[in-house]
């Protein structure tokens, strides 16, 4: 079952991270002036996974304190933020340089905001769903037993 939710999460994060990384690179390009290549696509599609993946990772663990939890999410930022900024350098997007790296930092905050938002919303409209269902049963099975002498 384990596996299943490490796949299942990694594929959500996937397509939240890819989407905000396009939104990222679409604002930045479009204030840059600067023309991409068809190669860019494909380095987004990595850089989705290659940022996934700790994600995935990280939600494998059920922490049994909230400080404990924060250290962890602590760590997942920066650990983010480092890999990007390898990524950056690795696929020559920018020089690596202290306004390119604070521009980076604000661009993961603002990926990682959209992410547990998204994430936050999908949460609350199934879980509401799901009480929904059980007020539905559960009422359904009163109505039963009152029915029955």
């Amino acid at each position: 079952m384990m596996i299943k939710e490490f796949f299942v999460s990694l594929l959500h994060y996937f397509v939240d991270i890819t989407t905000a990384v396009i939104i990222a690179a679409a604002v930045y390009l479009t204030f840059s002036g600067q023309q991409v290549g068809n190669a860019i696509l494909w380095q987004i599609l990595f850089s989705g996974f290659i940022t996934a993946l700790p994600t995935a990772v990280l939600l494998c663990f059920d922490p049994k304190s909230g400080r404990i939890s924060a250290i962890l999410w602590g760590l997942h930022f920066l650990l983010i933020f480092l890999i990007t900024v390898m990524l950056l350098k690795m696929f020559g997007w920018c020089r690596i340089t202290p306004l390119s790296v604070s521009l980076t930092f604000v661009a993961v905050v603002f990926i990682y905001v959209f992410t547990c938002s998204v994430h936050y919303l999908v949460a609350r409209k199934h879980t509401a769903w799901m009480n929904q269902q059980l007020k539905k049963r559960y009422s359904d099975d009163e109505q039963i037993k009152k029915e029955k002498p």
